[in-house]
């Protein structure tokens, strides 16, 4: 049934799920294997030894239309470098090297870098490289510039490498990221709603954030236990929080919401590391120009921008 949507939906993909442009010249000449047909998936999975990894979070894309969907989400043209995070068996990877200009995936798994590079590797604008988001310095790997940044995140890293990629935001102006729909549903959530946290906050600090498209667990192999959402960042042009302030913003972020039952008042006060006595707090709060009895999941990235600067210039007198 999936891949009958994505036949439908996009005609460039046909319904066993071969996930190609037709008119792609470079496909017609060096024809890839079909990663988003679940039996050719198997066949190279078992030729490469690959055990998909619950641990990595390990569940391959094999719905085509999802491929289009990630690439119209992100207006991917000839013109665009691409950085693909976690490119898995490369369903996403092969229809950029017929989409984009110049593309550098990076996988964690040595095995599938060995399937990729056996598979896409020889795309004249396509490199493979082995490593980990969280530790790899992505200037060094990229070379600077301005990318186009899809991936596709494990739960268990998320908040860290969004974290590490709205830092590296002018590098990555536009990014589409395939998320666990609870971690999507924090990402764009709004002020005073339960999912709204540390996650949500940090991003749109920075960000605009909304859901692309929602896709179904049986868009993957080996099927996980919950569905997914891409989610599209753009850069904002009006950053609630400027140059300098970014640590101390952090940091009063972090704090807070360990204490998001508390008033704000009381959650300032008890976080050990802004050291601020009850007076102290009561008067940040004050020239903030915030209701100390509020809960801190109220508070807009804005309001919260706005406790960091006294926090700052308090430190600075």
């Amino acid at each position: 049934m999936c891949h009958k949507l994505c036949a439908e939906a996009n005609p460039c993909y046909t319904a066993d799920g071969r996930g190609a442009p037709a008119a792609s010249q470079r496909m017609m000449n060096h024809p890839r294997p079909s990663v988003t047909s679940p039996t050719e998936l198997r066949r190279l999975l078992a030729k490469y030894d690959v055990r998909p990894s619950k641990r990595l979070g390990q569940s391959f894309l094999i719905d085509g239309n999802i491929v289009a969907k990630t690439l119209a989400a992100a207006a991917v043209g000839a013109e665009d470098r691409v950085f693909e995070v976690g490119p898995g068996a490369g369903a996403l990877t092969a229809a950029l090297a017929d989409a984009a200009g110049e593309v550098v995936a990076l996988e964690l798994d040595r095995r599938l870098v060995e399937l990729l590079d056996a598979t896409i590797g020889a795309a004249p604008n396509v490199r493979i490289a082995q490593g980990d988001i969280l530790k790899v310095d992505v200037r060094d790997l990229l070379g600077g510039g301005t990318w186009k940044l899809l991936a596709n995140l494990p739960y268990s890293i998320v908040g860290p490498t969004v974290a590490k990629l709205v830092a590296h935001r002018k590098m990555f102006p536009l990014m589409v990221l395939m998320v666990q729909r609870e971690v999507a549903e924090r990402l764009t959530a709004r002020p005073g709603t339960r999912q709204y946290g540390t996650l949500s906050v940090l991003a749109q600090a920075h960000m605009t954030v909304g859901a692309a498209a929602q896709v179904g667990r049986g868009c993957f192999y080996p099927q996980p236990e919950v569905d997914s959402t891409l989610v599209r960042l753009n850069v904002r042009e009006d950053p609630v929080v400027e140059k300098g302030l970014e640590d101390t913003f952090t940091t009063v972020v972090r704090a807070v919401f360990r204490q998001r039952r508390k008033t704000l008042l009381n959650a300032l006060t008890a976080a050990e590391e802004l050291g601020l006595t009850r007076e102290d707090g009561g008067r940040v709060i004050a020239e903030a120009g915030i209701d100390s009895g509020l809960r801190p999941g109220v508070l807009s990235p804005a309001e919260f921008a706005a406790l960091a600067r006294v926090l700052r210039d308090s430190a600075a007198q």
